[in-house]
């Protein structure tokens, strides 16, 4: 017998009220695979009752849930709420619209958000086009150093280490990160060919006539590089210093951030 004074609360009505209440209690962006695994996780802890429900949830199909989150999207937009559903990495989460941004940032006392300079873009649209990338072709395609921006983009964990190159000295190479994707508001990466299809180093012909090219350069110009954590080379911190505020020993540094 059921205890009289225990509350039983109502069941959900609907997927899309689910996958609602999930993503906005989420500190991630939810991919369609974890909204799944909850439902089915529910359901096998499901009480007496209950199963009918929740097994119906637990047997939604990916495209089921992936129409859900389009319906709450959809509703979101019609209503007008200042809200949306982002496609961030692959991943979904409810996120302030930006024509709000202004009043939420005032209400959380939030500073206005430090703009990457040029310098920087460049920088991580050649990482992001060509990946992976070893510096010497970032360096050759810009046409400065790009040690010290290499190394604050990474404490940014905007860009990171994805693997060596068969150059001699088997150099780092280079390719972004989740944090980059969701930076610029991003879901994957293919979404760049979109906006310049023209940048991607695709086909085989120009990825064996750069191997070839900076191959030559390795072995006529540069030492064996080394681990950016390596000692004799500045750390992380160290870089993000000389370029806010200027490097050592008479090297010019690029801003990493316009004012």
């Amino acid at each position: 017998m059921s205890n009289p004074n225990e509350i039983k609360l109502p069941m959900a009505s609907s997927l899309q009220q689910v996958v609602g209440a999930l993503l906005f209690g989420a500190d991630r962006p939810l991919t369609v695979e974890d909204i799944r695994a909850c439902l089915k996780s529910v359901a096998e802890t499901a009480g007496e009752g209950e199963d009918e429900t929740l097994r119906l949830f637990a047997e939604a199909s990916p495209r089921e849930i992936s129409d859900a989150v389009a319906g709450i999207a959809k509703e979101l937009a019609r209503l007008g709420l200042g809200i949306e559903v982002a496609d961030i990495n692959s991943g979904f989460r409810f996120q302030t619209q930006p024509c709000c941004g202004r009043w939420v940032r005032n209400l959380l006392k939030a500073d206005r958000p430090n703009r990457l300079s040029r310098p920087a873009l460049e920088t991580l649209a050649i990482i992001a086009y060509r990946q992976p990338v070893a510096r010497s072709e970032i360096e050759s395609i810009r046409g400065v150093s790009a040690d010290h921006m290499v190394k604050a983009l990474m404490e940014l964990h905007l860009m990171r280490i994805v693997g060596r190159s068969e150059l001699p000295g088997r150099p780092f190479l280079y390719g972004t990160t989740p944090t980059f994707l969701d930076h610029f508001g991003l879901s994957t990466l293919k979404e760049l060919n979109e906006l310049d299809p023209t940048l991607q180093r695709s086909k085989r012909s120009e990825r064996k006539a750069v191997h070839t090219r900076e191959k030559k350069r390795s072995e006529a110009e540069q030492p064996a590089e080394g681990d950016p954590q390596a000692s004799g080379n500045p750390g992380p911190s160290q870089a993000v210093k000389e370029i806010l505020g200027g490097a050592e020993d008479g090297e010019s540094a690029e801003p990493l951030y316009e004012a």
